[in-house]
């Protein structure tokens, strides 16, 4: 409330949630609609309008609500948006999982449109295998990365990677995080993060955020 009250938004969006649905019941979808209809002087938005491959500006707020590539959600979110109403969550592109390693235009051929406008990627786009196969952190696995986000920011495409973890077998256990996002060590996640806020990644998933904050704060 003190962030609209002061209205500095030289920092908005000051959260940005990502909807992370396991299940998409139309009743399920259709309340979380109406929850973001009842905070929507919190969100940021954009109209709908009749072009769905224009982008309409954004009018950005405290919070900013991204949800999956589901053609379900993308129904609530945006199909059922008036022409001229406001978009209050914004979709993920499709992407080609077929063979992960493949060239960026190859996983990825869409451009944002007005609803969808960022990708969501495990890492096995960028290492062979995902976590658990990777090796030492190389100039073709940067390279690789870079790659990824340029094809992404050249198609107006806000892209993440999740999610890069580097803990123990006690900490994997005492916490449930899941093993399969695991790069054994928290010197291996280091590297990752350092390379991914180096090449302008706009969203890094981790479980071990406080550890991944500290890390951002220190190569700001």
């Amino acid at each position: 409330m003190e962030a609209l009250h002061r209205g500095d938004r030289h920092n908005w969006p000051l959260i940005t949630l990502n909807l992370d649905f396991k299940t998409e019941e139309p009743e399920h979808l259709a309340a979380v609609w109406a929850l973001l209809e009842k905070y929507r002087e919190w969100l940021t938005t954009a109209e709908r309008t009749s072009d769905e491959h224009k982008l309409s500006d954004l009018e950005v707020k405290p919070l900013l609500v991204l949800t999956g590539d589901s053609d379900r959600q993308a129904q609530v979110f945006y199909d059922r948006v008036p022409l001229g109403g406001r978009l209050m969550a914004f979709g993920a592109v499709h992407t080609n999982t077929s063979d992960p390693m493949a060239a960026p235009n190859i996983l990825e051929s869409q451009a944002a449109s007005n609803y969808r406008r960022w990708w969501n990627n495990p890492w096995s786009v960028v290492e062979r295998g995902g976590q658990t196969q990777a090796g030492d952190w190389t100039p073709e696995d940067e390279l690789r990365l870079h790659t990824l986000v340029e094809h992404a920011h050249a198609n107006r495409l806000w892209i993440r990677f999740y999610t890069l973890d580097g803990a123990t077998s006690e900490e994997l256990s005492c916490h449930g995080w899941f093993r399969s996002y695991n790069f054994g060590s928290l010197a291996a996640a280091r590297q990752r993060w350092q390379a991914a806020k180096k090449t302008r990644v706009d969203y890094i998933a981790s479980d071990q955020y406080e550890e991944l904050a500290r890390e951002l704060r220190t190569h700001k």
